[in-house]
């Protein structure tokens, strides 16, 4: 059973700040990236299609048809967002990503051989002392599959006048 989501008390008085709990998460990926990366040999070896896939040198067009960007290198990520799930922990959240991937370990040095794995996390913090923390063993599984893990925190800081 999942834990329930740590929030502040209901009788609270308003404007009451929570201190500590989790850190608020609003974007999680799992990232193939490299140089010369081909984005359908990724899918074919994950057997799942990308969110976003882009190749060095083709551009990436808006929905007008005219071009976004030139990519200076190829890329395959699967994406969540909070409203695709109501995991609110960081750590499922990871787990969720590799859902329905394979778990061979040659499978993961093979993508790993043709690019960097990364699993990306935007977290908020709305208030001071939030935490994550990553268990033992989801750091094995990372490690496993060769995954690097990049926060990208984000902070108000007039909110902690």
């Amino acid at each position: 059973m999942k834990a329930p989501k740590p929030t502040a008390p209901a009788d609270a008085p308003a404007g009451t700040r929570q201190l500590g709990g989790p850190i608020e998460w609003f974007s999680a990926s799992l990232q193939v990236s490299g140089d010369d990366l081909d984005p359908d040999r990724i899918t074919r070896l994950l057997a799942r299609p990308p969110d976003h896939a882009q190749r060095r040198g083709v551009p990436l067009l808006r929905a007008d048809g005219s071009t976004q960007r030139i990519p200076r290198f190829g890329a395959w990520a699967r994406t969540l967002k909070p409203h695709q799930t109501d995991e609110w922990d960081v750590a499922q959240v990871i787990r969720l990503l590799f859902e329905g991937l394979p778990t061979e370990a040659a499978v993961w040095a093979e993508v790993a051989a043709l690019g960097g794995i990364r699993i990306s996390l935007g977290l908020d913090m709305p208030d001071t002392n939030r935490d994550v923390h990553l268990d033992p063993e989801l750091m094995r599984f990372l490690g496993e599959r060769h995954a690097w893990i990049w926060f990208d925190i984000y902070c108000d800081p007039e909110d902690d006048a």
